[in-house]
Parts: C-alpha cells; sequence; structure tokens
C-alpha cells in the first residue's frame, strides 16, 4: 500500500489541517461528506491525494464539486497507522498513506478499505459542496473588442 519508502516526504504535523476535493458528485450529501470520497484505486499508488490548501486540493481538477477539511491529527490519530506526508514531488500537494484499496481482490482489504474511508468521511468537515474555482495565476485575458 502506498508509495515506496523512497518516495515519501516529511509528515505533515497534527496540528496542520489538509483539503480533498470532491472530484464527483457523490462524494457530498446532505451537507456530509461520504466515504466514496476517500476510496483508494489501485490505480493510485500513492496514496490518497489532499491538498495543504484548498486551491492546491484543486488545482488539477477540471470540474470539482466542492471540499471538505481534514485534521492530520484526527487522522494520525485512528488506530489504523494512517499517515499524511507531503508529496515531495509537487507543491502543495500531499498523500494520505496506508489506505488499502477498494478494488482489491482481497476480500478483507475491501472491507477494511471501506471501514476506513467511512472513518476518514466522518472526521472530515464538508467546508463547501459548490464547486470551487479559485483565481488561477497567468496572464490577464485579452479584452473583447467590440
Amino acid at each position: 500500500m502506498g508509495a515506496n519508502a523512497a518516495n515519501l516526504g516529511e509528515l505533515v504535523d497534527d496540528d496542520a489541517d489538509v483539503y480533498r476535493a470532491f472530484s464527483l458528485n457523490g462524494h457530498r450529501k446532505n451537507q456530509k461528506v461520504r466515504a466514496g470520497c476517500f476510496y483508494r484505486r489501485s490505480d493510485h499508488h500513492d496514496g490518497i491525494s489532499v491538498g495543504l490548501t484548498p486551491e492546491n486540493a484543486v488545482a488539477d481538477l477540471d470540474t470539482n464539486y466542492g471540499y471538505c477539511k481534514l485534521s492530520v491529527g484526527r487522522v494520525h490519530a485512528l488506530p489504523y497507522q494512517l499517515r499524511i506526508r507531503v508529496d515531495p514531488q509537487f507543491a502543495g500537494h500531499a498523500l494520505i498513506h496506508n489506505v488499502p484499496c477498494i478494488d482489491s481482490p482481497n476480500d478483507d482489504e475491501r472491507k477494511e478499505a471501506s471501514l476506513i474511508a467511512g472513518e476518514l468521511a466522518r472526521v472530515a468537515e464538508l467546508v463547501t459542496n459548490e464547486p470551487f474555482y479559485p483565481q488561477r495565476e497567468g496572464p490577464e485575458p485579452l479584452p473583447v473588442l467590440p
């Protein structure tokens, strides 16, 4: 599970918060974060992506449906050895490591993945269920000529 030890960055401090974007509409419902937001698929080799800021959380998404906030200390305190580490390859990005895959062929791993996703959803705080598109840096758009 997760990235190999050589690719791991520093642990994110327990006093910090990280942010998870809702990449699917079903990741939140009735002002609650749903477990599906924290399902890790096997093609996500390094873990579950989170941002160190809301802007970082949505940066690589063409479409989002809002985002939630996680207290790093609460995640680290869960009884599953989950660790949130800075991604050394991408500024502002971090990964939740040691999360089993929801699409594993192993029944026990799938059950644990579902349990952990539910716990992460329980400790997550919904910030907004509205799409979040912060101002992107770059040149000003050209004016429309009459």
